[in-house]
């Protein structure tokens, strides 16, 4: 009888991290349904109310134009930009890939450079910052993490978690920058993105359980 505890708590011990991964899954699910429940509320609300495509609640992140690390302004970069692939290929995470060129109001001359779409992959802002290190053009310059400015997180409170009680922290325990860039002040605040310490890279907006995503990375002006 002893023998037959022991494998029964062994057993028991062994399928408990499966057991809780499981129920993290199903909660996470439930919150992400929730969530954008609240947001087509939100966005048919907007509507009601004279809100227009284009606004706050009808922005598709895909009209974005999020360059790598250390990228000069726009129409320089286009300019410099070889469109070699050195800064793809250098990637550690894959974030960086080539622009198809396709999107009603895209400049013919972006086809082929080189974007980055954190709802796929963010850029991590490896240690060796190794896109900037093979870059051949001076597109993206060799420049310190803290001068780093590829956008800047927004979040929209009315999708986000915390607004319905959930105390999720995902975008603040994953960003690679810390509090610097964001932070959660105290207990039962909202998500607050520091403007001078967020770099845009996006690993916010990769995490987020939400659908639409509660933090999306936005352009900043060039």
């Amino acid at each position: 009888m002893r023998r037959r505890a022991f494998f029964t708590e062994g057993l028991r011990n062994l399928l408990k991290p499966v057991a809780d991964l499981l129920e993290e899954r199903i909660d996470h699910a439930r919150r992400s349904v929730e969530a954008s429940r609240r947001a087509a509320e939100g966005s048919a609300a907007a509507y009601s109310e004279g809100f227009t495509p284009g606004g706050y609640y009808s922005e598709d992140p895909d009209d974005r134009l999020l360059r790598p690390p250390g990228a000069v302004a726009e129409e320089l970069f286009l300019e410099r930009c070889s469109r070699g692939g050195k800064c793809v290929a250098a990637c550690p995470v894959q974030a960086i890939q080539f622009h198809d060129g396709n999107g009603a109001d895209v400049d013919d001359r972006v086809a082929g450079t080189p974007t980055i779409d954190p709802q796929i992959q963010a850029c991590v802002v490896c240690e060796d910052l190794a896109c900037m290190q093979v870059c051949p053009s001076g597109a993206l310059q060799k420049i310190p993490r803290h001068l780093i400015d590829m956008g800047i997180a927004e979040l929209r409170r009315d999708i986000c978690l915390r607004s319905d009680g959930e105390d999720c922290q995902i975008c603040v325990e994953k960003c690679p920058l810390g509090a610097v860039a964001i932070e959660i002040p105290h207990q039962g605040a909202d998500v607050e993105v520091k403007t001078d310490g967020c770099v845009g890279c996006g690993v916010c907006e990769m995490y987020c359980p939400t659908v639409p995503r509660a933090i999306v990375v936005k352009e900043r002006s060039r």
